[in-house]
């Protein structure tokens, strides 16, 4: 709901799950102070952002280590070539 209220917008929030249909039954989010649902919405938000840097320095280690492995394997079959070359004319 942050996304559509704006971040910030704590009290706006707090009305929001009051009245939302989704939480009717859900006293522990209803019975939450502005500033508790404030510092949970930053703990969930720099959860997310955490796990996302992780999941792009994977991507960019992954990126790196197929680099590599073209590089080596071509360093491995630039020594063949030459016989390979050698023998397809004959």
């Amino acid at each position: 709901m942050v996304h559509k209220l704006g971040y910030g917008n704590w009290d706006e929030l707090k009305v929001a799950f009051r009245t939302s249909p989704l939480f009717r039954f859900d006293w522990f989010v209803k019975s939450r102070t502005t500033q508790e649902l404030a510092r949970r919405c930053d703990t969930l938000i720099r959860l997310v952002e955490k796990e996302n840097q992780e999941h792009d320095e994977r991507e960019r280690q992954a990126r790196k280590e197929k680099k590599l492995a073209k590089v080596l394997l071509m360093i491995l079959i630039s020594p063949v070539l030459p016989i390979i070359a050698t023998h397809s004319h004959a």
